[in-house]
């Protein structure tokens, strides 16, 4: 089975419902984990989410006319743009043949009828030039590794005053993370009381953790080929193609993996839990805002530069 194949079955089988994004395992499904995500995603303004800040900061004029969503996945990205009026018409790519059948159901159950969803591997796909207002990568772009072909054609795809928007994981590759990184995990892991470090993770359910997951690059690709494939490369690539106009640090830095198979165990009627997360929030954000640790995950708005301009190539 080729690698393209094997992502496509991967992606085809996991839904946004499934166990691994479930709110016992998967650090963002965690309420108030989630909200400081967006907080940090839309720079502290007062919007609902990520999407609503790009649309009301940068778009402001809608609906426009036309959209594009890559790696789409199961389609929450364009029900939530179209609820939200964002566009007269959205075009949707991935790669995964289930997840889009997932998508185009849901979005004919909620009568979303101008979102066009297509089953393509998007670094084997010409984009028309000059259509669209808006690109958004929600947590696909580090997916792809043909960064630089992709963008290229992101940025020609793009009207006069369109945008690309990202919601990404941008830390290391394969999650490879360096020995400082890999160090303030673990010691954060173990000021996590032992009550809260039970696992709900299937491979380990019901044990107390006496660590925290350590991803195995090698294992990574194993499972998943696409997987963080070129992730810290995408802001350098980024800045080659666009001039960006926003970049906010969401952490997620510690938390994603800090919290991996435990995450159930914080929830809001559990008060002491929540004081437990909040001392993490604070040492995360501590080693991120004083440089210590970089941001694994950001939000970007970014504008393309003109071809002519000799700094994007």
């Amino acid at each position: 089975m080729s690698d393209q194949e094997t992502v496509a079955r991967r992606w085809s089988q996991l839904s946004a419902s499934s166990d691994v994004f479930s709110s016992s395992v998967y650090w963002l499904a965690v309420p108030a984990v989630q909200a400081r995500h967006q907080r940090r995603a839309c720079a502290g303004r007062p919007y609902a989410s990520w999407v609503e800040y790009c649309l009301r900061e940068f778009l402001r004029d809608l609906p426009v006319r036309r959209m594009l969503s890559i790696g789409c996945g199961h389609g929450s990205l364009e029900r939530h743009l179209h609820k939200l009026n964002a566009f007269e018409r959205c075009d949707a790519f991935d790669i995964a043949p289930g997840a889009i059948e997932n998508a185009r159901q849901s979005a004919r159950e909620v009568g979303a009828s101008t979102i066009s969803y297509c089953c393509v591997d998007v670094e084997n796909v010409d984009l028309e030039r000059k259509c669209y207002d808006a690109v958004w990568f929600n947590m696909s772009l580090h997916h792809i590794s043909a960064l630089e072909l992709v963008l290229q054609r992101v940025r020609d795809s793009l009207a006069e005053a369109g945008l690309l928007f990202l919601n990404e994981y941008v830390g290391p590759n394969r999650f490879g993370f360096p020995a400082a990184q890999q160090e303030a995990i673990a010691h954060a892991f173990h000021l996590i009381p032992p009550r809260y470090r039970k696992s709900f993770a299937p491979e380990t359910f019901g044990q107390t953790l006496a660590v925290p997951p350590n991803p195995d690059p090698v294992e990574v690709a194993r499972a998943d080929p696409s997987e963080s494939v070129r992730s810290q490369d995408i802001l350098p690539v980024l800045s080659r193609y666009f001039e960006i106009v926003a970049l906010n640090k969401c952490g997620g830095t510690l938390l994603q993996f800090l919290l991996s198979g435990i995450a159930g165990n914080f929830h809001e009627d559990d008060p002491s839990s929540m004081k437990v997360l909040e001392m993490l929030f604070t040492i995360e954000d501590a080693l991120i805002d004083s440089g210590t640790l970089d941001s694994d995950f950001v939000v970007v708005a970014a504008r393309p530069k003109s071809v002519a301009d000799p700094s994007h190539e």
